[in-house]
């Protein structure tokens, strides 16, 4: 008997990661992903791609977000190249955010192209700043950026796997 609860505890973060996702796929978006079935996806303007999680509880004021947005220009990845545009990134992005930290910053491979992805906290300028932590992920590919930022409160983060999971299934399209 012990055996089998063990078994089953041992299953149970399986079943929870094998939940019901979702196939993003729109013929003029340059790329797909994979999400969970709860999380909501939108396009916006400039077809931005949003994918947004499900509330917390009914008191859930926040929710944690990707956003992926592809940029063409001729010298994405032939002149410039992503670890050497990185730092000008980090440079830019402290400037709308106070008390700006820089957490990591890691070299990888996304789809099999080089990548950084980079993670900082900070506060959001405005009247009502919010402590968010942000994990920016950018590559080139085929004359295009590709950059997905999923951000969630500096204090909760709930969904930081689950997001992780949908950035790592972002295929590429040709």
């Amino acid at each position: 008997m012990i055996r089998c609860i063990t078994v089953l505890l041992l299953l149970l973060p399986f079943s929870a990661i094998a939940q019901n996702w979702k196939t993003f796929d729109q013929a003029d978006i340059l790329f797909t992903a994979r999400y969970p079935a709860d999380w909501v996806n939108k396009i916006k303007e400039d077809k931005k791609v949003f994918f947004t999680s499900p509330s917390e509880s009914k008191d859930d004021a926040f929710a944690e977000n990707i956003n992926v947005i592809v940029s063409s220009d001729p010298s994405f990845g032939t002149t410039l190249k992503i670890k050497g545009v990185i730092q000008e990134v980090i440079d830019n992005v402290k400037t709308s955010f106070n008390n700006f930290e820089e957490e990591s910053r890691t070299e990888l491979k996304w789809d099999g192209i080089d990548a950084v992805e980079i993670t900082y906290t900070g506060n959001t300028k405005g009247e009502d700043p919010t402590a968010v932590r942000i994990i920016q992920r950018l590559c080139f590919y085929k004359n295009r950026l590709y950059l997905a930022t999923y951000t969630s409160l500096k204090s909760s983060d709930n969904f930081a796997a689950v997001a992780k999971q949908i950035i790592n299934s972002i295929k590429f399209k040709s």
